[in-house]
């Protein structure tokens, strides 16, 4: 799609906002209830390849649970590629960025073993990729427990935070398959553990909605009484473990970080109408009696930057700052774009569509197209309606997201503030301005939420 190319240059308490009926919330099965079963399936499945027979975790905390329809009966576009994407050239700068991401900081071992799943893979299935990464995984759990039997608490967090950022790993980017429930479900696991000594704490948080649960990350500054609190959300793959929200915390505000629909722990899919999600995160921020619910502001990124865009109309008074960090909002959602993201995109690695496809709920690529306009702020008439302060950011030659979504959005409604990185792709990534905008961005909300 030439057209397209030419276009395109992120101490565990529990706390409820308000009482629930035990018998609502046992009637209406969870996103997490309903895969439940399928983490148990996919840890079985990969289980001898491993050896490792406790991956189900039946008794965790938490776990992942999407719509089953759509774990296990979708028709997904990793499986029509006739290549080899690990060492098919096309997929080159894919792959080299998708290793860099995963292991680019690690120590040699275990960079070298990143390598290693690279060289040996063969295509997107599922089960074997999960396998890999589970071995590299559970050594630093092993350590975790290790450490913890000797009293060690600090250090066993340390390497449980890095067990769960590799069951990360096995379970990106989305946990469409039980074998990447199951590697999703230890990745929670293990960053419930790490958490324990962070300080400031880290506070697990439960909000009845629905029926069902929201789960979400709080810290708090120290020293600070009842700040301004941040929301972060987003995106399609990148989900809340392994945020520490610090960069909150360095602006002297409090962060919550949360999944965005159909990522994580979200008890809901990615719908045009799932800013009710929000709006309950929302509900819940401003009755904490911790918090100053006068100075509410949202952060979307990547595919969640969508709803950092959607929820500045949707809370124009409630919401005092809302960041747009490369997400879509018209363009991304029409057949034109989404038929090159299927066709010619291949810097997203996997096939971007499948990610988009198990964030809507959908079973096919076909029933994407069918849907997605759907999605779109401007057919729903949001462009033109008042909104909260918007600071909207991206790189200029994202390959992932339509360039037309940033002159649509500053071209309408009220006026807006706009940072491109002329040199960066999606959300800035290899941009050396980067850095700079991100404290840009900390800046800007300091200022807003004053």
């Amino acid at each position: 799609m030439k057209n397209a190319r030419e276009l395109r240059n992120a101490q565990v308490s529990i706390a409820n906002p308000s009482s629930s009926s035990p018998e609502v919330r046992k009637n209406q099965p969870s996103r997490r209830d309903l895969l439940r079963g399928a983490a148990v399936a996919g840890a079985a499945t990969i289980a001898g390849a491993f050896r490792l027979t406790d991956l189900a975790m039946a008794q965790s905390p938490s776990s992942a649970a999407p719509s089953s329809s759509s774990s296990t009966s979708a028709s997904y576009l990793y499986q029509t590629i006739k290549a080899n994407p690990f060492k098919d050239p096309a997929y080159a700068e894919g792959a080299r960025q998708r290793l860099q991401q995963f292991v680019g900081g690690a120590n040699s071992a275990e960079a070298e073993a990143g390598r290693a799943i690279f060289a040996k893979m063969t295509s997107f299935d599922p089960e074997p990729w999960v396998a890999e990464w589970t071995k590299v995984a559970v050594p630093y759990e092993q350590k975790g427990a290790e450490l913890e039997s000797q009293g060690k608490m600090v250090e066993a967090n340390k390497a449980y935070e890095r067990a769960s950022s590799l069951y990360g790993v096995a379970r990106f980017p989305v946990i469409n398959h039980p074998a990447k429930v199951a590697a999703y479900r230890k990745s929670v696991e293990n960053w419930r553990k790490a958490i324990r000594t962070f300080d400031p704490p880290m506070e697990i948080v439960e909000i009845p909605f629905e029926g069902k649960t929201i789960y979400g990350h709080l810290r708090k500054p120290k020293g600070v009484d009842k700040p301004a609190v941040i929301i972060r959300t987003g995106g399609v793959d990148g989900y809340k473990e392994g945020r520490n929200l610090s960069e909150n915390l360095k602006i002297g505000c409090a962060g919550f970080e949360v999944d965005m629909p159909g990522a994580g722990e979200c008890p809901v899919f990615n719908k045009p109408d799932s800013e009710k999600f929000y709006v309950a995160v929302i509900d819940y921020l401003t009755k904490r009696s911790d918090l100053d619910g006068r100075r509410i502001g949202f952060v979307g990124g990547s595919y969640g930057g969508y709803w950092g865009a959607k929820m500045a109309y949707v809370e124009p008074k409630r919401l005092k700052a809302c960041i747009q960090a490369g997400g879509p909002i018209h363009y991304t959602w029409q057949e034109k774009w989404l038929q090159y993201l299927r066709t010619e995109e291949k810097e997203y690695f996997w096939p971007f569509p499948d990610s988009m496809t198990y964030a809507n709920n959908l079973k096919s690529f076909d029933e994407l197209i069918r849907t997605a306009p759907a999605m779109s702020l401007q057919e729903q008439g949001w462009l033109s309606k008042p909104n909260a302060p918007m600071l909207i950011v991206n790189g200029a030659k994202d390959p992932w997201i339509s360039p037309e979504e940033i002159p649509l959005l500053y071209s309408t409604g009220q006026p807006k503030t706009v940072r491109v990185m002329a040199d960066g792709k999606h959300m800035g990534r290899e941009s050396k301005e980067r850095a700079a905008v991100g404290q840009m961005e900390n800046e800007w909300l300091k200022q807003q939420l004053a």
